[in-house]
């Protein structure tokens, strides 16, 4: 965990880490990467923020509501190289955790409200990199938990049982 945690400090090359002790961020583990962003934001597109998980299994899963009833879930995994997902930033990955292998075309309005929220999370993802420190790459992941990777477009909820 320690190397880890040294490797996230190390890739950000002497960017200041600032912490918020006491705020409204610390409320959720994960909230702070997506403030001023919370459960119920509108993300343009018909598409709203319903929640945010903790990290589990080396993500933390965002489940994304449209005003027409489609859901999403999106997992933010740690970054390793090339960015796997449709939205990036320099530390996390944004993966649609859709049942496909990423070459299949997603919804445009999905892509661009994953980015918008990588874009937040890039102007926060600094704050405190203890907080993220739980993350790992998609690719280990899938190996790691192999049954659970393959049910999770199921699954909004991370280690819920599939519907």
């Amino acid at each position: 965990m320690n190397s880890r945690r040294n490797f996230l400090r190390q890739a950000l090359f002497g960017i200041a880490v600032v912490a918020v002790p006491g705020s409204a961020l610390a409320a959720l583990p994960p909230a702070f990467l997506f403030h001023p962003l919370g459960p119920g934001a509108d993300l343009g597109l018909g598409w709203s923020l319903q929640r945010i998980f903790p990290p589990h299994e080396g993500a933390i899963t965002l489940n994304l509501l449209h005003t027409d009833g489609r859901v999403a879930r999106v997992d933010v995994c740690l970054r390793n190289g090339a960015a796997r997902g449709p939205a990036s930033t320099p530390l996390l990955d944004f993966i649609v955790m859709d049942g496909g292998d990423g070459t299949a075309p997603m919804d445009e309005s999905l892509g661009r409200v994953t980015r918008r929220l990588a874009a937040v999370a890039a102007d926060n993802e600094s704050m405190d990199l203890d907080r993220i420190v739980d993350l790992v790459p998609h690719t280990q992941r899938v190996w790691a938990h192999p049954d659970s990777m393959a049910a999770a477009s199921l699954r909004m909820a991370p280690g819920a049982p599939s519907v």
